[in-house]
């Protein structure tokens, strides 16, 4: 049963404004906090702590990853608000705004951009996570994918999320579906969640292409039903460990999102297609080109 957003947008008080925790706490408070956790003792009596070079941000982070959801005290999401927000007053933040549109025939060139950076430091209404279907986040320590980057960035508080609402959907999340919660310590204020397929074959099938595109539709109807987003920026979904070939993943993306948007219009004022990487960067950009001609 997959359930809608006014089912479980009051659970996770997806209409108030986040405001961090921004009282003063060190990091040794916070990692001695984070150890002394089951799951905590359980990752450091798994780690090589005397042969790896591990910064205590980076145990930080490791352990925040393994962290289950529930059991979250105040204290705790403050210590880890505090160390965001902190973090975050020396990221390179981009607004979107900044971003130029393209310059193409592509039908909804005045409302997209393509933007090579990273995602979680770009300020904008929402960005797009491609998660997975526990929708709780990565729990593999210094995994470098695009879930457990955004979640790192937003904090302790987008598993709770995220968490509650899998308890009130009761089962896992379906391929293509979408969901909503806070932004937390991001700049973007929303995060949208969706599972995209998982190519288990050396080209995509026509369902990968189908399911792939309804990732991208759910999140712009998601959006929509919302109301309060004009701007969003998306990954690109699938692609990662999920195995999606970049060429075809972008033409299932431009050409959705291009539907999408004539059918829908005066709704999403600006669409950011987030490339992070010379290839895939490359890859849009010779596709809106050869639109052209």
């Amino acid at each position: 049963m997959n359930i809608n957003l006014n089912a479980y947008k009051e659970h996770i008080d997806l209409d108030q404004s986040f405001t961090p925790n921004l009282d003063k706490h060190s990091l040794d408070e916070l990692l001695t906090a984070l150890i002394e956790e089951p799951s905590g003792m359980a990752l450091l009596g798994r780690l090589d702590l005397k042969n790896e070079n591990y910064t205590q941000r980076d145990l930080i982070r490791a352990l925040l990853t393994v962290r289950p959801s529930g059991n979250l005290s105040d204290s705790l999401v403050g210590l880890v608000d505090s160390m965001l927000q902190n973090e975050l007053k020396d990221k390179s933040v981009t607004n979107h705004q900044q971003i130029p549109r393209i310059e193409s025939e592509y039908p909804a060139s005045n409302s997209v951009s393509v933007w090579n950076g990273d995602i979680s430091t770009l300020k904008i209404d929402a960005i797009v996570n491609a998660a997975n279907s526990q929708m709780e986040g990565c729990f593999v320590p210094f995994h470098n994918c695009i879930d457990n980057v955004i979640h790192n960035a937003a904090g302790i508080m987008l598993r709770e999320d995220c968490a509650e609402i899998m308890n009130l959907q009761g089962e896992l999340e379906q391929t293509g579906n979408a969901k909503i919660t806070r932004g937390y310590n991001l700049p973007a204020q929303y995060v949208m969640h969706t599972v995209g397929p998982i190519v288990r074959t050396s080209q995509p099938t026509n369902m990968d292409a189908m399911e792939l595109a309804k990732s991208y539709e759910s999140c712009l109807n998601v959006a929509k039903e919302y109301g309060h987003i004009k701007s969003i920026a998306f990954c690109s979904i699938s692609t990662g460990v999920f195995g999606y070939p970049i060429e075809e993943a972008a033409n299932v993306a431009l050409s959705t999102v291009a539907k999408w948007l004539e059918s829908n219009p005066n709704t999403i004022e600006h669409v950011v297609f987030n490339t992070y990487g010379k290839e895939a960067t490359d890859t849009y950009m010779r596709i809106l080109k050869e639109w052209r001609e």
